[in-house]
């Protein structure tokens, strides 16, 4: 019990010792799920430059490509940290885990599509804009999707098919994209082209598989 005549600065070491006990009996719980969710919109942050860069804003734009990438991967990587901690999670730690890797591939995958574009020297068009502009829309309902597994699971699984439904969509866009391509008479252009659609379909594959391990979480709390 604490004396009215106790000087502050003994309250204060008291206060202090308190709550290093109640620690030790009460470990702090990580808030994966909101981890979880700073990675995801920090990869929706490096999606939306990658969209920029997509419609022709060069340089600037990459690099913000790049720079979202490094902080996203630094925010799974405090995921991880917390999970290594945690004693109980509110969903699998498996299925946090996986989750966490798949959004993580998405930027990854998307800034490899910008690195390769710089390489070949290759100039994004309308084709790339458009499946671009999918990409992103995928990105947001991921994100939207991880921030409600827990709060509320059937809208995560509404956003999870509306991820799956954008990257059908860049599937779309590359079928028409790679129609009018081959009657190009420029083989260079052909060649180069081929290669960076299929990049943007390697994206689209990457959201399709976040999207498919968000609904088997869901499934999973059911």
């Amino acid at each position: 019990m604490t004396s009215p005549d106790e000087p502050p600065a003994n309250r204060a070491a008291r206060s202090v010792h308190r709550r290093r006990l109640s620690r030790l009996f009460l470990p702090v719980v990580p808030d994966v799920i909101g981890l979880l969710g700073s990675q995801a919109k920090l990869s929706v942050d490096g999606m939306v430059s990658f969209e920029s860069w997509s419609r022709g804003a060069g340089g600037v734009a990459a690099d913000a490509v790049r720079s979202a990438q490094h902080d996203a991967y630094d925010a799974r990587r405090r995921l991880l940290e917390a999970l290594q901690s945690a004693l109980s999670t509110p969903i699998d730690q498996e299925d946090l885990f996986v989750i966490s890797e798949r959004i993580d591939r998405v930027v990854v995958r998307a800034r490899n599509v910008v690195r390769e574009g710089e390489v070949l020297g290759w100039e994004p068009d309308g084709h790339a804009a458009a499946m671009s502009g999918h990409l992103t829309a995928g990105a947001r309902a991921v994100a939207s999707a991880a921030a409600l597994l827990v709060k509320d699971p059937q809208e995560a699984g509404r956003q999870a098919d509306l991820a799956s439904e954008a990257a059908y969509e860049v599937e779309r866009c590359y079928r028409v994209a790679m129609g009018k391509l081959v009657t190009s008479e420029d083989l260079r252009k052909v060649l180069i082209g081929q290669d960076m659609y299929r990049r943007y379909i390697v994206v689209a594959e990457a959201v399709a598989a976040v999207a498919d391990r968000l609904w088997a979480a869901v499934l999973r709390g059911a």
